[in-house]
């Protein structure tokens, strides 16, 4: 598993508006990559050196009714030990990942704060993030 550890350092939702608008309401998610930088994750075993990916989640409502963050850092170990180095170095050099390496650290951020979100959400009396099935009755 690419991805040893993870951590949120900060969350933040603020509902702009008291009343929640009827109609369609459109849902923006942006993560982005604050920050990349060697990292280092103690087990029982010795130490694991990966890359600290330091992270922004935000979320914003159209129309807006509410805009939040999270942030945090995960521990990424890519397949190939040896690609560390040019991962960071790609990311010191032209501040950009590799698009591989983009996907698995998105989707595994994705994963892991889309329950805080809809909890958020929630709490807050806001539309979830992605739309949730519903049962429909079909006349015949």
């Amino acid at each position: 598993m690419p991805v040893l550890g993870f951590n949120v350092t900060k969350i933040e939702l603020e509902k702009v508006t008291l009343a929640v608008p009827q109609g369609q309401i459109e849902v923006k998610l942006s993560p982005k990559v604050k920050e990349m930088r060697l990292g280092e994750m103690r087990t029982p075993t010795g130490k694991i050196n990966g890359i600290e990916i330091l992270f922004r989640y935000e979320i914003d409502y159209n129309p807006k009714i509410a805009q939040g963050a999270i942030e945090g850092a995960i521990l990424y170990l890519p397949p190939q030990k040896e690609k560390i180095d040019e991962i960071l170095n790609l990311w010191e050099e032209e501040k950009k990942m590799d698009s591989m390496t983009f996907a698995e650290v998105v989707n595994f951020i994705t994963k892991e704060i889309s329950p805080v979100l809809m909890m958020m959400a929630k709490e807050m009396r806001l539309p979830y993030h992605v739309p949730l099935p519903r049962v429909e009755v079909r006349r015949q």
